[in-house]
């Protein structure tokens, strides 16, 4: 090997080396969150005078939570760097499912499932900066989808998990055993992440542009987190994010998307349990379908985009939201009964949620931002999609109670929420990464 060939692979050792660290970081947030989906209607068994909408508002308020953190922790994360905010927020994560194993009280569970979505907030737009931050814009796309599957296949390790320990031991052990298990995870985080090639010696990796607004050089310094300019200069490129008309529509879009995304993670289980009188076991492994296959929905989207598409993201999105919307009407009218049918329908409606779903919050965002903002701006855009899913829990909840348990109606309701995301992201079809033809 040559001289000049040597810090190329050392370079690439060290991508996959953060790309590792932050997928089994952020696989581990899913084990201490959708298991909550799993153990939901044991709750109803469990305490028989809480009704849907009661039970629905414990997600939602773990969402309420969840973007009010989106905007703080992702403005915190620009300054203060990936490693020391994930590893507080998987802390935060662990000690409240800890917590949550033991409780017996309504006011708890949701005071400890507000501070659990708050502190998971610190991760996805801390991952996307990080992400960019070691790495080209040219390949972001398909490096986003790559890592994407972090939260699909956490996804799919929580349900399998929380559901057997449901089966087995009852709602509680559903809490406690992903809890214990994140705890080892943290150390190995903390110690091994950097956030910036810079850190550790390399010229900066990313090629968009500067926060001058001209092509980034190497060694130029605009991907570290912002604390050489003190907070001043973190408010002035907040203002700056803010206002940006594209990231305002993105956003926008992500609110309705994360509303139905959130609803198929929240309500599969109990749909398939209720509406096809499968076990919960039985269950949550089929509604494991949707993350699983999901995966391959947002590495397809990202590959898509990055190559076809010439690194425009919106249209990709809209095409798959506007097959996902055909699904949610078909869900509609599928008979009792007929799981097989139904599984193979959740496992579409899989593809076709996560590849705009890691579009929109993780490459889009990125390609409209300041370099510097990251950060915030993915932050910004998780914020509203938090409020949507929101929606996904208590109003999920209230529909089913209005129409006496029936889903037909809840259906049609995802369907219009997807056309509204898809007729903004038509209204952005040829937005690009910055710096780029």
């Amino acid at each position: 090997m040559n001289e000049a060939a040597r810090p190329d692979q050392r370079l690439v050792r060290w991508q996959w080396r953060i790309f590792w660290l932050l997928w089994g970081g952020y696989a581990a947030y899913y084990l201490c969150r959708v298991n909550f989906a799993v153990a939901q209607p044991l709750l109803l068994k469990a305490f028989p005078d809480w009704t849907n909408a009661q039970v629905g508002a414990i997600p939602s308020v773990y969402a309420i939570f969840y973007a009010i953190g989106q905007l703080v922790n992702g403005t915190l994360g620009q300054r203060y760097g990936t490693r020391r905010m994930m590893t507080g927020a998987l802390l935060c994560a662990a000690i409240t499912n800890l917590l949550f194993s033991a409780a017996d009280s309504y006011g708890v569970m949701l005071a400890l499932w507000a501070l659990n979505g708050y502190g998971q907030s610190a991760g996805w737009s801390l991952l996307v900066q990080t992400v960019a931050n070691w790495n080209t814009s040219r390949r972001r796309g398909t490096v986003i989808g790559l890592i994407s599957t972090c939260y699909t296949v956490g996804n799919v390790l929580s349900w399998l998990l929380a559901g057997t320990l449901c089966d087995a031991y009852g709602w509680r052990a559903a809490f406690l055993v992903p809890g214990l298990l994140v705890l080892p995870w943290i150390a190995v985080f903390a110690t091994f992440l950097r956030d910036t090639p810079e850190e550790v010696g390399f010229p900066t990796v990313r090629d968009d542009v500067g926060a001058a607004g001209q092509p980034a050089g190497p060694g130029t310094p605009h991907s570290a987190p912002a604390g050489d300019g003190g907070w001043a200069a973190t408010w002035a490129v907040l203002r700056l994010t803010l206002a940006n008309r594209i990231l305002w529509i993105l956003a926008i879009g992500f609110f309705c998307m994360n509303a139905v995304r959130y609803s198929f993670m929240n309500w599969s289980i109990q749909y398939m349990a209720e509406f096809h009188g499968r076990s919960i076991k039985g269950s949550a492994l089929i509604a494991v379908a949707i993350p699983l296959v999901g995966s391959l929905g947002a590495i397809s989207a990202g590959w898509i985009s990055d190559h076809w598409f010439g690194r425009r993201r919106a249209p990709v999105c809209a095409l798959m939201q506007i097959g996902l919307a055909a699904v949610c009407v078909g869900f509609a009218f599928l008979p009792r009964g007929a799981w097989q049918i139904a599984t193979a329908v959740l496992a579409l409606a899989g593809f076709l949620i996560y590849g705009p779903d890691m579009l929109m919050s993780g490459a889009a965002t990125i390609d409209i931002s300041h370099p510097r903002a990251g950060a915030i701006a993915t932050g910004f855009t998780m914020c509203f999609g938090a409020l949507g899913s929101i929606f996904s829990g208590a109003g999920i909840g209230w529909i089913k109670d209005f129409t006496g348990g029936e889903w037909g109606l809840t259906f049609f309701v995802l369907a219009g929420l997807v056309l509204v995301s898809a007729s903004l992201m038509i209204s952005i079809w040829n937005a690009r990464p910055k710096g780029s033809a």
